[in-house]
């Protein structure tokens, strides 16, 4: 899977969480997914994600950046604002081409 879908499914993925389209996370999330925050455990599927993204506040995401860490594989990193804090996040996405992995780390 190329880069540049991988960064459409990610702005996809923002912009649905953005805009409170909870019902939309399945078009980007495996079943199975998992976020974790500084190495914690956020949610474990798919049902703990719309939870999680049904209760955030009303802040835009904003994609700052994306890093080509990973240009042959399965794995692309960002940087995003969101509140009052920035995030380096990096997505790993399964054989279908979904979001399987969330890992974020706070930076400010």
């Amino acid at each position: 899977m190329s880069n540049s879908l991988h960064k459409t499914i990610i702005e996809q993925f923002a912009e649905a969480v953005s805009g409170h389209q909870i019902n939309q996370l399945d078009s980007f999330l495996e079943v199975d997914v998992q976020k974790t925050t500084n190495s914690k455990i956020i949610y474990k599927n798919i049902q703990e994600a719309q939870d999680y993204y049904g209760k955030e506040n009303s802040t835009q995401w904003k994609i700052l950046e994306f890093i080509q860490d990973d240009p042959n594989g399965n794995t692309m990193q960002t940087r995003i604002s969101h509140g009052d804090k920035t995030y380096k996040t990096s997505y790993t996405f399964s054989s279908a081409g979904k979001i399987h992995r969330i890992d974020t780390i706070i930076e400010q």
